[in-house]
């Protein structure tokens, strides 16, 4: 079900370390490119790329978890 499946990232970003899911939405919800999120953060790109990086793989293993669950 659609609504699981947002209900589920949802929460998946919520849970991620506040410095993580700050870039995250930064990224996503508000459209900046990964330089910009580095800039305003005083951080490097790199890193931008690594926390993004790391925010997908999170949410990936959350839903491979919940399809694990579904009979």
């Amino acid at each position: 079900d659609t609504d699981e499946l947002y209900h589920l990232i949802s929460i998946s970003i919520e849970n991620m370390a506040p410095q993580r899911k700050k870039i995250f939405k930064m990224s996503r919800y508000s459209g900046m490119s990964n330089k910009k999120i580095a800039e305003s953060l005083g951080l490097s790109v790199k890193t931008i790329e690594n926390h993004i990086g790391q925010a997908l793989k999170d949410i990936r293993k959350a839903i491979v978890n919940m399809m694990l669950f579904i009979p």
